[in-house]
């Protein structure tokens, strides 16, 4: 694919340079044609007025051109984080109740040897997917100690505190390139 763009961008370049460069001759050969009949008739002065606005009409429709393909650019990045964005939405819950069932294992199994083990595989798993996520670009939203942002929290319970600062974090919010992925679940200090 990037072969495909390579040659287009090649033909594209190559056909903005064959139009100025024709547009540069004539030109030339206005300039020459004035020059030779050593007269300024109105005819000449039509003709080389006309070649100076079909000149400035080029240049506008290539700089017109150069801008559709860099917002074109942009757009087709904003798509691909958007198809991303979709994908890693799906994948949170997942993390999310591996996280907690990490939080909630009793402490006399984590004595017995060879759960011990299985316990170490399953922490092993929850960090190689948390650093696939960051590597993604994902960032978790930070939350306790924090004012509350209702662009990136979602208050669902407010209990005594210091007013508008979170308290308590029940479910972690994540961001994309600056997009809120999903807000992260907070109580929320009432100022009691």
């Amino acid at each position: 694919m990037s072969a495909k763009k390579d040659d287009s961008a090649k033909q594209q370049t190559n056909q903005e340079e064959t139009l100025e460069d024709k547009l540069k001759k004539a030109q030339e050969q206005a300039d020459q044609s004035a020059a030779q009949s050593g007269e300024n008739s109105d005819d000449t002065a039509k003709l080389q007025e006309e070649l100076t606005n079909m000149t400035e009409m080029a240049r506008r429709a290539m700089a017109d051109l150069q801008n559709l393909k860099r917002r074109h650019e942009d757009e087709r990045g904003q798509i691909v984080t958007m198809a991303n964005s979709r994908l890693i939405a799906d994948i949170l819950p997942i993390l999310d109740n591996l996280q907690r069932a990490k939080q909630h294992i009793p402490a006399e199994i984590t004595e017995m040897e060879s759960i011990k083990e299985w316990l170490k595989g399953l922490e092993i798993s929850i960090n190689q997917l948390e650093q696939v996520l960051i590597s993604a670009g994902i960032k978790q939203i930070e939350t306790v100690g924090q004012k509350f942002n209702p662009d990136s929290h979602e208050a669902v319970a407010q209990d005594k505190g210091e007013k508008d600062t979170i308290i308590e974090e029940f479910e972690k919010g994540y961001t994309l390139s600056g997009r809120v992925l999903r807000h992260a679940k907070v109580k929320v200090g009432n100022g009691e």
